[in-house]
């Protein structure tokens, strides 16, 4: 017995633990019986269905809280970004769920497809999608219609309007006989507040002047959405009185229930039918068949942050009251209102409502979800029109609505606006411009002329300006996520394909070997490759990390707009990464080009590069700068990206392949006449060509000639050599001009792999004699190796150069000379 005893506590004990409670969350307006016993109603569902979940309810109404909507708003969202120390489940009104979207989860992943195809067909589940994401599941809905004092109505003799010039006529006609007996009497009752439900009044006069019931609400620049403005104005003059136009809820209820109006537009709060009081009815229209109901009530949403466990368990809950069965029968014991239209057509909810009257309801939503700011939207939606229904304003209804619809409407570049013309022009002229550089880079007479990189490479650094150029061509038209991906990458791998390949060459060519240099210089390809690769994995961190995704850029004297950008801080530290990374590649680049500027075989490629680092260098800083700019209309903001990213590509293709055409194809100047003296008998270009040997500093120059290149080091010693590119040493060019600072072997062409050792040298045995050079300079107490040179008399002009006491051995120059 004591262990049976035992066996069930434990048991008891174990069903405790495994208990899921699930706690609900909300601000009901008007608190039914249902609301008052769903904590009930839902704990006893799941102990029939032997589930261990309980739910737990914590509503807040008018009468425990403040029913502002700020407030209301606000208290949800500081609940709300609790996250997961939050309310598992919270039932928002419809306005609400929208704004509150990225925090709840998407209900297709967890809630019984069954029960969501309920939802399908009904106006109200559109206010819970947010993109193709479902955040919520409407609980109760609330529709919005006129309600008619059937017993003025009856009395003389009049039938509920059907049409807005109907309802004018109808209500002064019962007015003028009525009021001198009852100087109380209200006439319409439009419920235009300065708050929220004014823009409900506002949104349904304009779906109400639509041509056809089946037609979408109208445009707010149309002459219908005009036409319904001016119609309230004329209502508010002709049906009602200022005060009458613009009541709010309290008045309104005291008015419905003193029987004190004629007609009232409100939420449906029920009718009275056996007393004849009062009865619901859908809104009149532009014309007969023409209605509009502005769909309200209340949301269940899913926090995001919980538990898997816990969203398992509150999807239960979901399924539970908003299944067919339970909206069914809060529409029959509690009369309210439900979004599965199918209820509508149950025989025995028909037996207590009028089916087709709410079958028939031509709702219209608040686009709260679809606006960029929903809460300022509203607010200058609300007082355009106030101003202008109660003569506040000279502008007229188009103009107002003009200024509604950019407050409301995405714009976008347009393509056949004159900036994207512009844009699509000067792209395309300039792609003609690289396919014309690539025709004439493949010419061979000038193709020898790019020997700077090698051909593949030229066609690398054309298809990598052509890269960057797209960029451009990004921010046309609507944007979506696909555009804001390709954006960022376009620009860092392009630049990669342009600078990348000039870099490692100079890298390979730096006049100081080193294990690192000649590393590059043999491995050219696969360092190229690893950089790339290193672009790559940061693009791809950062679309891990933060994405840049589409946006709304809300403006608020102008025309909103979409732009690309990251969800949080994460998105701008990758960015700035990319910045950095690009900017420390173009520095070390301007060291290179100041240490080898005196590059005699390379100058003119040296001097063009320097050129497109210090312009493009400015230009990535004014870009990085307009990227913090905050710039409120969308031509000026896609457009000053798109021109400093154009001035990018044009002035590096115009510098590199402009200057070597117009040199050559122009001038008609040969900027390497030495060239083909660079090249071994087996064609390739070497670099033993024109180095005798290894170089040491053992030569040296004369105190008074040379004295200030002595007091030079490092990278200003290289910098500062200088002399004529033409000056050779048995007809081949030198590397520099007149002087080679330090120790170098290797090819500057090409690969050490290539054939240097194919052919001996035979410079270092060669006898100079009777040379004659320009300038008059004395030597002495120089070494070289294997040579042997004497009594050499150089004269020029009348100068002499006296050379003696000349030994050569073991390979080495001494000081520099």
């Amino acid at each position: 017995m004591n262990s049976l005893s035992l066996q069930l506590l434990f048991l008891f004990i174990i069903g405790i633990v495994n208990a899921i409670e699930i706690t609900m969350h909300g601000f009901i307006y008007a608190q039914t019986e249902f609301h008052a016993k769903l904590e009930e109603i839902v704990n006893n569902h799941m102990k029939s269905q032997n589930l261990d979940i309980t739910l737990k309810v914590d509503f807040e109404n008018p009468e425990s809280s403040s029913g502002d909507p700020n407030h209301v708003a606000n208290a949800l969202e500081q609940s709300i970004l609790k996250k997961e120390k939050g309310f598992d489940l919270y039932v928002t009104d419809t306005v609400y769920t929208g704004r509150f979207a990225q925090h709840f989860e998407d209900l297709n992943k967890y809630v019984d497809k069954k029960v969501i195809d309920l939802y399908k067909d009904g106006t109200a589940t559109s206010t819970c999608y947010v993109d193709t994401k479902l955040v919520g599941l409407p609980l109760t809905v609330d529709y919005g219609g006129l309600y008619a004092n059937m017993d003025l109505l009856n009395k003389y003799n009049q039938t509920v309007p059907k049409t807005w010039d109907e309802l004018i006529q109808t209500t002064n006609y019962i007015y003028d006989r009525e009021s001198p007996t009852d100087p109380e009497l209200h006439k319409y009752l439009a419920h235009f507040p300065e708050y929220e439900n004014g823009l409900v009044s506002l949104l349904e006069f304009i779906h109400s002047f639509r041509d056809s019931p089946n037609d979408k609400f109208p445009e707010y620049t149309s002459d219908n959405a005009a036409a319904a403005l001016e119609e309230m104005r004329k209502i508010k003059e002709t049906a009602s009185t200022p005060d009458d136009f613009a009541t709010n809820e309290m008045l309104m209820m005291g008015a419905l229930f003193t029987k004190k109006f004629i007609f009232a537009r409100f939420w449906y709060i029920g009718e009275r039918p056996a007393d004849n009081n009062f009865s619901f009815n859908q809104l009149p229209g532009k014309k007969e068949g023409i209605s509009a109901s502005c769909v309200g009530g209340a949301n269940t949403s899913m926090n995001r942050y919980i538990s898997e466990e816990k969203k398992i368990a509150a999807a239960k809950v979901i399924d539970f009251i908003n299944s067919y069965e339970q909206q069914k029968q809060n529409i029959i014991q509690n009369d309210l209102r439900s979004a599965i239209h199918s209820t509508y057509s149950d025989p025995e909810v028909c037996q207590k409502i009028d089916c087709p009257k709410f079958s028939s309801m031509q709702g219209i939503v608040r686009p709260s979800s679809s606006s960029v700011n929903y809460e300022q939207y509203s607010e200058k939606f609300r007082e355009l029109a106030r101003k202008f229904i109660f003569r506040e304003s000279n502008e007229s209804a188009k103009e107002i609505l003009e200024e509604i619809d950019d407050i409301r409407k995405i714009h976008y570049v347009e393509v056949n606006s004159i900036p994207s013309i512009v844009i699509i022009s000067v792209v395309l002229l300039t792609i003609i411009l690289i396919f014309c550089c690539y025709i004439y880079l493949s010419i061979k007479r000038f193709r020898k002329q790019f020997i700077f990189l090698s051909f593949n490479y030229w066609c690398i650094f054309l298809f990598g300006i052509l890269m960057v150029l797209s960029y451009c061509l990004t921010g046309l038209h609507k944007l979506n996520n696909y555009n804001c991906l390709i954006r960022p990458f376009l620009l860092s791998i392009g630049f990669s394909l342009i600078y990348i390949p000039l870099f490692l060459k100079m890298i390979s060519i730096f006049p100081s070997k080193n294990s690192f240099t000649k590393f590059v210089k043999d491995h050219y390809s696969l360092v190229f490759i690893l950089f790339l690769i290193v672009d790559l994995a940061l693009n791809i961190t950062w679309y891990i990390i933060d994405p840049l995704i589409v946006n709304k850029f809300m403006v608020t004297a102008g025309k909103n707009f979409q732009y690309c950008s990251s969800s949080s801080t994460l998105g701008s530290v990758m960015q700035y990464i990319m910045y950095a990374y690009k900017l420390c590649i173009l520095m070390i680049m301007c060291v290179l080009v100041f240490a080898e500027w005196n590059l005699a075989a390379f100058k003119q490629d040296i001097r063009s590069i320097t050129s497109t680092l210090y312009i493009n260098i400015l230009l990535i800083g004014m870009f990085i700068i307009v990227e913090r700019i905050n710039i409120q209309n969308r031509y000026l903001f896609f457009g000053l990206r798109a021109a400093l990213v154009y001035c990018f590509c044009l002035s590096t293709l115009v510098i590199i392949f402009g200057s070597k055409y117009y040199n050559i194809s122009l001038q008609k100047e040969n900027p390497y006449p030495d060239v083909s003296s660079f090249k071994s008998s087996s064609g390739s270009l070497n670099s033993s060509q024109y180095y005798n040997s290894n170089f040491n500093r053992s030569q040296q120059f004369s105190q008074n000639q040379y004295s200030h290149v002595n007091n030079k080091s490092g990278l200003l010693s290289y910098h500062y050599q200088t002399g004529n590119p033409s000056v050779s040493i048995s007809g081949r060019p030198t590397l520099f001009s007149s002087t080679f600072n330090n120790s170098y072997n290797g090819n500057v062409f090409s690969n050490s792999s290539n054939s240097m050792n194919s052919k001996n040298d035979t410079q270092s045995s060669n006898s100079f004699t009777n040379s004659k050079y320009s300038n008059s300079k004395n030597y002495s107490n120089n070494n070289y190796s294997n040579n042997n040179y004497s009594n050499n008399n150089y004269s020029n002009n009348g100068h002499s150069n006296n050379y003696s006491n000349n030994n050569y051995s073991n390979n080495n120059y001494g000081n520099y000379y």
